[in-house]
């Protein structure tokens, strides 16, 4: 009898210790906005129980809100397949890819989509184009200090961003720098230029504390939200779109706006948006920034000669939105 009771003790445990996967740790890496991201990931059997970025160089308040709020995401629905954080395209994807590299679903960074009749290998792989443009704008202003001085201020716009092989935008990132002579006070200024007083320590320390627009979050605010959430607007719209096309919207845009003083083309209700700072003025060229990720993302197609984009701008002063105006 007691040897029965051992035996099925026995069975008992054994099948308790089946039953039971043991947690795993797996790590995986993959190129995000700001460098290579890495994760690690720790699953239950097949079951995704925590995943953490362990490594990245994201930017704070832009890349960063992808990076607090995918991995919970993706531990909730036990998969990759979630909802991309608005404005942190890239710095989600990346994420994704780095989780399903650690789980052991691919290590591929092409992605491959079946034609009708087709299988998945014998698909051609999607070929992905990844540029990056920076446009320069100056402004005399805004306005002048208390002793009557003239203020000068540049505003350098960053976009970053992934095309399909006809020019269609799937991801795009948009910053900008502003920066303003010293006699403006406070802000970006920063010691060194003529008419003000700083030691080069000064200078240095003020130059590493230079925020992005994006990075000040909250504390950039528009007439109507922040230019952080504006961008995040924007870039969303210009998901599938050509060049061409954020450009033609953009003229229209305006257009309506100068003619109805109404926010938005009512010509596309599609595209219709809060946003209402400009795309392109002296506060900021983002439309010639894109134009250059483009450019710059279309240099190594085949049979593709470099060519530069035009740099003359067009001045938008519609935009009356910026804090500094």
């Amino acid at each position: 009898m007691r040897k029965a009771l051992s035996l099925m003790m026995t069975a008992l445990l054994l099948l308790l210790t089946g039953c039971t996967a043991r947690a795993e740790q797996h790590t995986g890496e993959a190129e995000g906005y700001g460098g290579p991201l890495k994760v690690r990931v720790t699953m239950n059997g097949e079951d995704v129980t925590k995943v953490e970025v362990i490594e990245h160089s994201e930017t704070p308040g832009v890349g960063s809100r992808a990076i607090e709020a995918l991995p919970s995401a993706i531990e909730e629905a036990d998969s990759i397949d979630v909802d991309s954080v608005s404005g942190a395209t890239i710095t989600s994807n990346a994420i994704k890819q780095a989780v399903s590299q650690a789980m052991g679903l691919t290590g591929v960074v092409q992605e491959v989509i079946p034609m009708d009749g087709m299988s998945a290998t014998e698909a051609q792989p999607v070929n992905r184009l990844m540029g990056v443009g920076m446009a320069s704008t100056g402004r005399v202003g805004p306005g002048k200090d208390a002793d009557g001085n003239q203020v000068y201020s540049f505003n350098v716009v960053f976009a970053a961003g992934e095309f399909e092989e006809n020019g269609a935008i799937r991801t795009m990132q948009v910053d900008q720098l502003e920066i303003v002579t010293p006699n403006l006070g406070g802000g970006s200024a920063f010691s060194g230029f003529p008419g003000s007083v700083g030691e080069e320590d000064a200078f240095m320390e003020e130059v590493s504390a230079w925020q992005t627009k994006g990075m000040m979050g909250d504390n950039y605010r528009l007439t109507s939200g922040t230019w952080r959430e504006q961008m995040d607007e924007y870039q969303r719209l210009m998901e599938g779109k050509t060049v061409d096309e954020v450009k033609e919207w953009a003229s229209q845009r305006n257009n309506a706006t100068v003619q109805k003083g109404e926010a938005a083309a009512t010509a596309q209700p599609e595209t219709n948006t809060s946003a209402t700072m400009s795309l392109q003025s002296e506060y900021g060229d983002i439309l010639l920034a894109i134009e250059r990720a483009w450019e710059d993302a279309r240099k190594d197609m085949p049979g593709r000669e470099n060519t530069m984009v035009d740099t003359n701008t067009v001045t938008d002063t519609t935009d009356g939105e910026e804090n500094l105006g």
